[in-house]
């Protein structure tokens, strides 16, 4: 259930969620991951990367702000960009990525399983709305019933739904906000769904990640030294069916299938693991743990079980005080 009376839930900066929303939404050949630098590194061993999604505290523009994207707005559909704007709560990680899927161009490949694909729900989508206002694509989105319950499919289970109107006087949290960096056209775009459009950078001459790096690093630096209050994530060629073909075509060297064999465990094991945490997310377990705690207190095992963790952990922090580990 949401949260928001909009009926569209917050979305977790997390690579496994966006990756699954994409797949959900019918896109293929795309995976999203976690980019911790920008550095030319970095980049080389996530290449192709056809897109990143920035996350940071939003502060409400004024007159003052340092934190304001630098670049230039302009009209998407004279420049070419599909572009829609937020027009609902909470939905600007799902818009983010949207923005930038609907900028990236399909990619056909010899090898079925690495083509860059949008699918029939979005690709008629794009059709659609080719020629729309960027507010009009947002409220088409927004009243997109298959999109709203894809994007919820991943909020967190709560035992309480509440109207966050219902409590005024509360302290409201930080909010944060999803943009996407891309090139389109040979230039670098900025597309943030609270603007009215979308911001062009510059262009891009060579690797468009060394502009994006540029810019989003200004970006940063608008922000106090030592703040943590971004993230980044990247839109990527899906890793797994590539590594599968390379490790298995005999031209590849002996030795380069070690390494590709070890990236090739790495993306699975990732897989897996994002896979049962998605699917975590959306079975609400809350009444399962209620149940377990009413069914050992009916049984009277409650205080016991209490005794013994609590001996155990007693038992634990004794065996590190005998190592000389506790602090």
């Amino acid at each position: 259930m949401a949260d928001d009376p909009s009926g569209w839930s917050l979305t977790e900066s997390d690579p496994q969620v966006f990756t699954q929303l994409l797949k959900d939404l019918g896109v293929k050949g795309l995976q999203v991951d976690d980019l911790y630098s920008l550095d030319a590194e970095t980049l080389a061993t996530l290449k192709p990367i056809h897109a990143l999604i920035f996350l940071f505290k939003y502060v409400a523009p004024d007159a003052e702000s340092s934190q304001e994207s630098a670049g230039v707005e302009v009209d998407p559909l004279d420049n070419g960009v599909w572009f829609a704007n937020q027009v609902i709560n909470n939905s600007c990680g799902t818009l983010a990525a949207l923005n930038a899927v609907m900028n990236i161009k399909p990619q056909r490949s010899v090898h079925e399983d690495e083509s860059i694909q949008l699918g029939s729900e979005l690709e008629n989508l794009r059709e659609f709305g080719a020629g729309m206002q960027s507010l009009d694509l947002g409220h088409v989105l927004s009243s997109s019933d298959h999109i709203r319950e894809v994007h919820n499919s991943f909020s967190k289970s709560s035992p309480f739904s509440m109207d966050p109107s219902a409590f005024p006087e509360r302290e409201k949290e930080d909010a944060y906000h999803f943009v996407a960096y891309l090139p389109i056209n040979d230039i670098l775009y900025e597309l943030d769904g609270l603007r009215r459009f979308p911001i062009m950078h510059a262009p891009v001459e060579g690797d468009w990640l060394d502009t994006a790096r540029e810019t989003i690093e200004q970006r940063i630096a608008t922000y106090p030294a030592g703040s943590l209050m971004f993230n980044l994530l990247c839109v990527r060629s899906a890793a797994i069916p590539r590594l599968e073909r390379l490790i298995n075509d005999p031209s590849t060297p002996a030795e380069q299938k070690f390494v590709i064999q070890d990236q090739l465990e790495h993306e699975r094991n990732k897989s897996q693991k994002g896979a049962m945490e998605n699917s975590l997310r959306r079975h609400n377990l809350l009444p399962v743990v209620f149940q377990l705690f009413k069914s050992l207190g009916e049984s009277g095992m409650a205080a016991k079980a209490v005794e013994d963790a609590r001996t155990k952990g007693k038992e634990r922090r004794e065996r590190m005080q005998a190592k000389g580990e506790a602090e």
